[in-house]
């Protein structure tokens, strides 16, 4: 089972799909077989960077049996975000990205037993089944964005903004972070007697984060005005830096805002999460920090409810 179903089973308490009776783990490698014989077909170039562990979770989920649709297609439209990042970080390109996507519809198309437990994009061989999986549409973001994410990761560590949301980058905050450190240390201080950071998380499941996330930055914005940094550190994960001073009023002012700027947002699963995170003692754990934020998962947020 991959992370984002151990992921649903924490959430909703019981397992998001069935791999259930005999023949699921063969079921999922007859797929693998067919997938990678239309992808070589439609051109992959090397057949030895083809196999991935994330193509075997494709095709479990792919091939598993479901508890309802809207499980299904969430499980599906993961799997091959997690795939596509996968082949972004071993450097293939979008274009031949897409076109193993291709490969894969084609082999669920043609692989008996297959078609019924999920629906990709353009599926002729069973037309009474149309509509019932992921739009194709919604697929086909889901696998660009996830791409992009991770072939625009290393842009984001080297820029000063972060390509997709417009907000600074995660490495501009950190070099934030070593200025107010070093001014810190000068004065004889520790730097979180003046200043902390504000986290504000959405918990967002799937291709549509970047509409809430810019959102959600648009609001950071317009409470922190006055030369706070506003980063992003993660896929739903935004980070202020700012001044200690009446910091807790201004963090309740964000969360209402946020709330009602998020309200018809599409692609989140809840409300956002706003907390305030002291600064670590040291630059480098303040580092860390960010780093665990990076895929952090909201958890309720006991203030959202309250004016």
């Amino acid at each position: 089972m991959d992370v984002s179903t151990e992921q649903d089973t924490r959430a909703t308490g019981r397992r998001p799909h069935l791999v259930g009776g005999p023949g699921g783990a063969e079921r999922a490698a007859a797929l693998r077989e067919r997938w990678f014989a239309c992808s070589s077909a439609l051109g992959w170039a090397s057949a030895a960077d083809w196999p991935d562990p994330s193509v075997d979770a494709v095709c479990e989920v792919v091939t598993a049996r479901y508890e309802d649709r809207e499980a299904r297609d969430r499980a599906v439209e993961r799997a091959l975000a997690g795939w596509a990042g996968a082949r972004a970080g071993a450097g293939v390109g979008l274009a031949e990205t897409l076109t193993d996507l291709a490969a894969l519809n084609t082999a669920v198309c043609g692989g008996a037993g297959v078609a019924t437990a999920v629906a990709l994009p353009g599926r002729g061989a069973d037309p009474a089944g149309a509509g019932r999986g992921p739009d194709g549409v919604r697929l086909l973001r889901a696998v660009s964005l996830a791409w992009t994410d991770v072939a625009c990761g290393d842009l984001a560590e080297t820029a000063a903004v972060d390509p997709l949301s417009g907000l600074a980058s995660v490495r501009y905050l950190r070099t934030r972070l070593a200025e107010v450190y070093r001014a810190a240390r000068a004065h004889g201080r520790d730097a979180g007697e003046g200043r902390a950071l504000v986290v504000l998380t959405l918990d967002v499941r799937d291709w549509r984060r970047v509409a809430p996330l810019t959102i959600a930055g648009d609001a950071a914005r317009v409470v922190f005005d006055a030369g706070e940094s506003v980063a992003v550190v993660g896929r739903g994960t935004l980070v202020v830096l700012a001044p200690r001073e009446g910091l807790i009023e201004r963090v309740g002012v964000l969360r209402r805002l946020a709330e009602r700027r998020l309200a018809a947002a599409e692609g989140l699963a809840g409300p956002p999460s706003v907390r305030i995170e002291p600064l670590p003692a040291t630059h480098d754990e303040a580092c860390a920090l960010l780093e665990r934020l990076r895929d952090e998962v909201p958890a309720p947020d006991p203030a959202a409810s309250h004016p």
